[in-house]
């Protein structure tokens, strides 16, 4: 099932990101559950990519690489050892699969694209330990 949302303007849909951002790396008491929820990662990955798409279809198409720098989490190496104690604290961390420990990296790092570099990065902070 696929619901529509319209906005009024593209300003609209990147401060909702930006305070999904800010929710995910800044709030001091941000809700642990929520932070690695897919399903809140999904909905922060949708608007990252229509905004996307609605930057590339639009007036606007010459932001679109500065948007996808943006949201890249290798471009954001700060983030890296909060998302690494994250991911670390999670109850059955190091019994996850591979392609499980990624994909929980994934959605605690959402809206931000996970590339394999940034991936391995966080993945051996958290082997490497507090």
């Amino acid at each position: 099932m696929s619901e529509l949302v319209e906005f009024e303007d593209l300003a609209q849909v990147e401060v909702l990101l930006r305070a999904g951002m800010e929710l995910k790396f800044e709030a001091p008491d941000a809700d642990g559950v929520l932070l690695g929820s897919p399903v809140y990662a999904a909905a922060l990955a949708r608007l990252r990519d229509g905004l996307r798409e609605a930057l590339r279809t639009g007036p606007l198409q010459g932001r679109v690489k500065a948007h996808d720098e943006w949201y890249r989490l290798a471009g954001h190496p700060h983030r890296w050892a909060v998302l690494a104690e994250r991911a670390a604290a999670h109850p059955r961390w190091h019994g996850l699969t591979g392609s499980e420990a990624r994909e929980y990296v994934e959605a605690l790092a959402s809206p931000l694209t996970v590339d394999d570099e940034a991936y391995r990065a966080v993945r051996a902070l958290t082997d490497a330990g507090p």
